[in-house]
């Protein structure tokens, strides 16, 4: 039986952006590479503020063209409560940022996909073989999380590679609990090995009836090598197990897209340079992301098609043409049940709406104006 997949990474900053292209990007190509039987939709969850307020008109053009679905993800209720609880634990990290991660607990909203596989912004799948991950637990239940162990802490699952059965009963008892309990780490790894990680579980009055059938299913370390590593494996270990490893995870503050990771000469590190500078490349957009001040391009929506280079998506100036480029819109919020359209981008959207087509003005000569200084040396 074919299942729904997606394949989803979270945007909570625009700091995160270069990393949430480039990995669009990686699963597109490793996708076209390979078969897979299942129906894999690649899914952007962005935050409504920063979606709506913070992007320029030609950012959302290249993150319509490389993830098929972007899902509109409002705050959790109760998520500043739940902050403030958290925040002497964040300022033990010193990464007050995190909070945000809390907004991973929307992921059991997306019931329109049999499957979830999640992947942080600052991870890279290697190769095809990553994929596997889909057939590790065709078993899978709405009550298992399937991770890999956190070298900082094995007893507990690092959140930036997760595999989860979607289901809204899911979804409310873990957000009650998220409002209820304070994370070990003051965010969203701390917060979900508490509820389904049995080696946290030391808050049983507060769990909801059904916390007994929680399950933690420990995926191979190499689907999640979380670097720069410390400690014994990360020297001999990395050598032995280079070629079989399937995905790393840039960890930290330190990111490959940073201006002092130029200088940095870990291999990982420069592949994930070399996955960005072929994004480039392919599309003949570096003066437009030096001018962006990014580090990535667009794709076809769609990884059976063609990709255009982004000058052929701003040429299509009929809104007729522009339908056929712009994938849906989705909001994922209390009411994320219904699906309602969306007759323009500029509406707008109460919570009770999930569901619209994004539109630009491509015959409004101030944005073209726009679109002509961002591509000088076009024929636009």
């Amino acid at each position: 039986m074919i299942k729904k997949v997606a394949l989803c990474t979270l945007l909570y900053s625009r700091g995160y952006l270069p990393g949430a292209l480039t990995l669009a990007y990686q699963l597109q190509g490793l996708l076209s590479q390979t078969v897979v039987e299942d129906e894999i939709t690649i899914c952007l969850l962005v935050a409504r503020t920063l979606f709506e307020d913070e992007f320029t008109p030609q950012e959302i053009v290249l993150i319509r063209s490389l993830f098929k679905e972007i899902i509109i993800i409002e705050s959790l209720e109760g998520q500043a409560k739940s902050v403030e609880n958290n925040k002497a634990n964040l300022d033990l990290l010193k990464r007050p940022e995190l909070s945000f991660t809390l907004l991973k607990a929307r992921l059991w909203e997306l019931v329109q996909f049999d499957q979830v596989l999640f992947l942080d912004a600052d991870t890279l799948p290697l190769n095809k073989e990553f994929f596997k991950i889909l057939q590790l637990y065709p078993e899978q239940t709405r009550f298992q999380i399937a991770a890999v162990p956190d070298i900082g802490w094995p007893d507990m699952f690092n959140t930036g590679v997760l595999l989860l059965i979607p289901d809204l009963e899911m979804a409310k008892s873990l957000q009650d609990f998220l409002v209820k309990t304070v994370s070990i780490d003051g965010a969203d790894q701390g917060i979900f090995n508490q509820f389904f990680n049995p080696a946290c579980n030391y808050s049983k009055e507060i769990l909801h009836k059904i916390s007994p059938l929680m399950e933690w299913i420990r995926l191979p370390f190499i689907y999640n090598v979380t670097m720069p590593n410390y400690g014994y494996q990360s020297s001999p270990a990395m050598s032995f197990f280079q070629q079989h490893i399937n995905l790393v995870h840039f960890i930290g503050t330190f990111k490959p897209w940073s201006h002092s990771a130029f200088n940095h000469d870990n291999y990982y590190y420069q592949l994930w340079r070399d996955t960005e500078r072929d994004l480039h490349n392919e599309h003949h957009l570096s003066n437009y992301f030096t001018r962006l001040q990014l580090g990535n391009l667009e794709r076809e929506t769609d990884f059976h098609h063609e990709a255009p280079c982004i000058n052929t998506l701003l040429r299509q100036n009929s809104r007729e043409n522009q339908k056929q480029v712009s994938p849906d819109e989705t909001q994922v919020g209390p009411n994320a049940a219904q699906n309602i359209p969306i007759q323009e981008h500029d509406q707008k959207v109460t919570t009770a709406d999930t569901q619209s087509a994004f539109k630009f003005e491509w015959e409004n000569t101030d944005y073209l104006h726009h679109v002509q200084r961002a591509f000088p040396d076009s024929d636009i």
